[in-house]
């Protein structure tokens, strides 16, 4: 039975669902997502279980996997941001999922702090800023 995760927001007028969809061969779970207002349109992506409600309620910083398939691991993971109120997103980094993951970690005004775990014999971890707000490349949701 698969029963989704909710994610509330944090004031409690929207929430984020995250249904199981599967496990990978390495077992690591993956997820379809629905936001309350957009429900049907991120169905067909696959998420990590990732994310992160800004304090305003407004956006939703989430773990997009890229390349991905039952039978496999993704190829890469992308940080999105969903503008909830605009109906809009915007890919704030790509890392290669063979070699890293990445994670939002706040929001912080105009800017989310997110980091990103390299794998390896010095496994290290990088922390970012990103003014996501002004990023190029905002489209609609789909």
């Amino acid at each position: 039975m698969n029963i989704s995760i909710e994610i509330p927001s944090p004031d409690r007028k929207r929430n984020a669902f995250l249904t199981p969809m599967g496990t990978t061969p390495a077992g690591r779970n993956y997820f379809s997502l629905a936001v309350d207002s957009i429900p049907l349109l991120l169905r067909s992506r696959i998420f990590g279980q990732v994310s992160l409600w800004s304090h305003d309620s407004r956006f939703l910083a989430v773990q997009e996997w890229k390349e991905s398939s039952p039978t496999s691991e993704p190829g890469s993971y992308a940080l999105v941001i969903l503008d909830l109120f605009t109906r809009q997103e915007c890919t704030v980094a790509e890392v290669e999922a063979a070699r890293s993951e990445i994670k939002p970690q706040e929001f912080m005004g105009d800017s989310l702090m997110y980091t990103v775990f390299y794998e390896g014999p010095f496994g290290t971890t990088k922390n970012f800023e990103s003014n996501f707000q002004h990023l190029t490349g905002w489209q609609a949701i789909k």
